[in-house]
């Protein structure tokens, strides 16, 4: 049975005959017969039988036609389905991304835009560090990612740069004296600081480690922290001053200030990062959100 022959039979059956029928297939009426006919030597049942020159289905036609109109509907909502997917207006999306570009501004507002013009798309978002980000991308775990880069990813990445986050100065609220009048490199070299681990982030570290060699700065390092909520915890216990993404401005304890210095220009370069050879039809939807906006 082929799905020629089940288009054909249900026009003639909600047509009532073979003229209307290849009217509205746009086929020759020979062409319908010879399949009806067929179709009716396969199944071993006459479909239908001629009465005052219309073609009325017999009881096996009548059932024949509810099933064929549920496999016919089915058929229907499977194509459409499949489009979707192919087009990646449904599917699932493993999206990662470092936490603090997800309290406000761009990504959020294109998550929700994507979710609203795709909503059977189902995302599971993963928050972590960029160095675990980009390695659950490379074992596949991950489609995507949102993450801060300071080295050039290979060719098996696509790489789309959004922004650059500024980054600023987190000390002790009780050393506010200390920050009341302008703050020098020399001054910072002074202060106890709390850093990430090279282990953490290799790249950020030799990034930043060029910056503060180009300021002049040589950081007193008393303790090492591989989050950024854990530094500003250390600092809130102060035990030092760290250097941190500014979008923790908003949403700092009480027990820490901020402040940005023009000496200390600098910038998190944030990117969407996907593998390109296990690229989904989703991971293509967003991308193609991203550039275009």
């Amino acid at each position: 049975m082929e799905l020629r022959q089940i288009k054909y039979f249900l026009a003639v059956a909600n047509s009532g005959g073979v003229t209307k029928a290849a009217d509205i297939l746009n086929v020759t009426q020979p062409a319908i017969s010879r399949q009806i006919r067929e179709l009716e030597e396969e199944l071993g049942v006459q479909l239908f039988e001629r009465v005052s020159r219309k073609l009325i289905l017999t009881v096996a036609g009548e059932h024949f036609r509810e099933q064929m109109d549920k496999v016919s509907s089915d058929i229907e909502k499977a194509t459409q389905t499949v489009k979707k997917v192919a087009s990646g207006a449904i599917g699932n999306l493993r999206l990662g991304s470092v936490e603090t570009v997800l309290w406000e501004g761009l990504v959020p507002n294109h998550l929700s835009l994507f979710r609203t013009q795709n909503p059977d798309v189902r995302i599971e978002m993963i928050t972590d560090n960029t160095t675990v980000l980009l390695n659950q991308m490379e074992h596949g775990s991950l489609d995507c990612a949102f993450v801060y880069l300071f080295r050039e990813l290979d060719s098996s990445y696509g790489v789309i740069q959004l922004r650059s986050d500024p980054m600023a100065l987190a000390y002790p609220a009780s050393w506010e004296k200390k920050f009341h009048d302008n703050v020098s490199i020399s001054k910072l070299n002074s202060l106890p600081f709390i850093r990430f681990p090279q282990e953490s982030y290799p790249a950020f570290f030799e990034w930043q480690e060029q910056q503060f060699r180009t300021l002049g700065l040589s950081p007193n390092v008393l303790h090492w922290a591989h989050h950024e909520s854990s530094m500003l915890a250390l600092v809130a216990a102060e035990q030092g001053i760290a250097i941190v993404n500014s979008k923790h401005i908003n949403r700092a304890s009480p027990l820490v200030r901020f402040i940005t210095l023009s000496e200390l220009d600098l910038q998190l370069p944030l990117c969407f990062v996907w593998k390109n050879e296990k690229t989904s039809p989703v991971v293509k939807r967003l991308s193609n959100q991203l550039v275009d906006s």
